[in-house]
């Protein structure tokens, strides 16, 4: 026999299932605008952090969710494993919830392991344009000053007048 508070319980289990799902496809979403960005010639570093402020909004509402998730799960666990059959199509709808959650979970571990990869190789790329770029400043700096010390005021010079 269906206990109706139990229901409502399930009923909010499901409902915190769909948020988690809505937040794991923004996500998904959020990392796929990396991915363009990363793979673009020219590193927009502005709209690369402006999503990974997005998705740390997204990371901190999916911890709120899985702890409340977890506190009415507990509430309701011994429930659904004593009368399956009661609410057999809760459970299956869960257990469809879960399952979709469990592949963006792997699509974005997967995408989100790419865009590391594709940063290392920005970042690099970054720091050889920055060691190219004092090691001219530097050789620019050390020809200035060695030519501005050139022929000074007072400085003896050595002729061969017999040749």
């Amino acid at each position: 026999m269906r206990d109706e508070n139990k229901l409502t319980y399930i009923n909010i289990l499901l409902d915190s299932l769909k948020k988690t799902e809505k937040l794991l496809t923004n996500l998904k979403e959020d990392t796929l605008k990396q991915t363009a960005i990363l793979e673009k010639q020219v590193f927009d570093a502005d709209g690369f952090n402006s999503l990974i402020t997005s998705k740390q909004k997204y990371l901190d509402e999916l911890a709120i969710q899985d702890a409340g998730f977890l506190d009415i799960y507990e509430k309701v666990k011994a429930t659904m494993s004593e009368n399956p059959s009661d609410y057999e199509t809760e459970i299956n709808q869960a257990k469809s919830l879960i399952k979709r959650q469990t592949e963006l979970s792997v699509e974005l571990q997967s995408l989100e392991e790419k865009n590391r990869t594709r940063l290392a190789v920005h970042l690099s790329n970054g720091k050889q344009k920055v060691r190219d770029f004092r090691t001219s400043s530097q050789t620019a700096a050390a020809y200035y000053k060695n030519m501005s010390n050139r022929h000074q005021e007072g400085d003896s010079y050595f002729l061969d007048s017999k040749k």
